[in-house]
């Protein structure tokens, strides 16, 4: 009885495999990202950033977002779902990884062209999962619980990255948001790799 209360709510939300698997993907990456995300511009400040840099930052970051959606569909229909996925995590935890390790701004633009990869290259993925595992009359269901699982973290996550910075400062707080991304980034990796069929 309870396994079939559990399909029935299962089956009421859109919760397939795959769909289950790349909402909890959303989720973790969402949540380490916007730990230190919204304080990027700090950091580079704080690495000797111009602050016409720092405005170039965000313009990067926009045209990288629309440039990246392209590639990002292509990849996914030419090597499946899960390989696409799997790049794309670690494409972007490269990108962590230099973010923490900048010694200077420069290379924070650098970790931009990997990061990206993730919030923008996946996107079309994601989506197509839903796609491929829900019939048209159900993917709407899909979106919105993919929605809401993106929303949540941007809501709650750079609220806690901000008593992180208060309590250790600036370069502290975000590195130890960055070092909780690269964590939150192996986990995605393995239940992309478990639990994404194809």
């Amino acid at each position: 009885m309870l396994t079939s209360a559990r399909s029935r709510i299962v089956d009421a939300v859109g919760l397939e495999r795959n769909i289950a698997a790349v909402s909890v993907a959303m989720f973790l990456l969402a949540f380490g990202e916007n730990l230190w995300k919204r304080f990027l511009p700090k950091y580079l400040q704080l690495l000797g950033a111009p602050v016409t840099a720092i405005g170039f930052f965000g313009t990067c970051e926009d045209f990288l977002d629309g440039v990246y959606q392209y590639p990002g569909g292509w990849i996914a229909d030419r090597y499946g779902r899960r390989r696409a996925l799997l790049l794309f995590v670690t494409l972007a935890t490269i990108g962590y990884a230099l973010y923490f390790a900048a010694p200077s701004w420069p290379f924070v633009f650098a970790g931009l062209v990997f990061a990206m990869a993730w919030s923008s290259m996946a996107s079309p993925t994601l989506f197509a999962v839903v796609g491929d595992a829900l019939p048209k009359d159900r993917r709407a269901l899909g979106f919105t619980v993919q929605s809401i699982l993106r929303r949540v973290p941007i809501a709650v996550a750079p609220i806690l990255g901000g008593l992180t910075i208060a309590a250790y400062g600036l370069q502290s707080g975000i590195h130890l948001g960055l070092a909780v991304t690269v964590v939150l980034s192996a986990l995605t990796l393995g239940v992309s790799a478990a639990s994404i069929s194809r």
